[in-house]
């Protein structure tokens, strides 16, 4: 089954998300699952929640003194499954770096948490798949082949986050297809390939029909987008 992955990111606040909650209920949806990935400080208001339920961010570290920090030992007592790392946010804008993707990528799957691991090119180039492979094999050394199993990419160009430029769907399937193809041959491991990038009504069938689903972000806090997209 197709996934929406439903990354909130910071956009919602307490009265709109338990609005929020009530109306994704309500949206029947046979042919995708999704996944939430609210905010931190909301994720006790899932527990109970017919969706899986993902966190934006951990601290790598197990239970300790770390003031304001949140491990995966509490994530786990919130029945969170998933976790998404290396996302263009945390990157860029508050600076972890590859050896902090690194470190949470092994904690995460050692944890046996479903782990969406975010790459992809900063730019274009002539060669994107390059740097993504370089990217993953930086990751993914010395990672437990047995670990793996729970690993699934999110192919993230940072340009087209918030801009309608992805070129075309024939490219986007054969960076998809390639990502699988390699980590297949190189790990041995059959991973599922998410896109994150610019999604609207217009090109939502034909980018999830090219990829195992789709990331949501800033759109994904607006029902009315979710609705509109589910029903086209």
């Amino acid at each position: 089954m197709k996934k929406i992955i439903l990354n909130h990111k910071s956009y919602l606040l307490y009265d709109e998300i338990i609005k929020y909650s009530k109306e994704l209920n309500n949206i029947k949806v046979d042919e995708y699952k999704f996944i939430l990935f609210p905010q931190l400080i909301y994720m006790s208001l899932f527990v109970d929640s017919k969706f899986d339920i993902g966190a934006q961010d951990f601290y790598s570290s197990n239970v300790g003194s770390f003031t304001g920090e949140i491990n995966l030992e509490s994530l786990k007592s919130l029945n969170v499954k998933y976790t998404m790392i290396s996302q263009y946010e945390r990157c860029k804008i508050l600076g972890e770096d590859k050896n902090d993707t690194r470190e949470k990528l092994y904690k995460s799957l050692n944890a046996k948490f479903n782990t969406l691991l975010c790459v992809g090119e900063d730019k274009r180039s002539s060669r994107p798949f390059y740097a993504i492979r370089n990217k993953i094999n930086f990751y993914l050394k010395n990672v437990d082949r047995s670990k793996l199993r729970n690993l699934s990419i999110v192919y993230e160009p940072s340009y087209s986050i918030r801009s309608a430029d992805i070129k075309d769907i024939k490219y986007l399937k054969d960076i998809i297809k390639r990502i699988k193809n390699y980590v297949k041959s190189r790990y041995g491991i059959c991973v599922d390939i998410y896109y994150a990038g610019y999604i609207s009504n217009d090109n939502f069938k034909s980018i999830i029909n090219i990829c195992d689903g789709v990331v949501l972000g800033r759109k994904s806090s607006n029902i009315s987008f979710i609705n509109n997209l589910i029903k086209n």
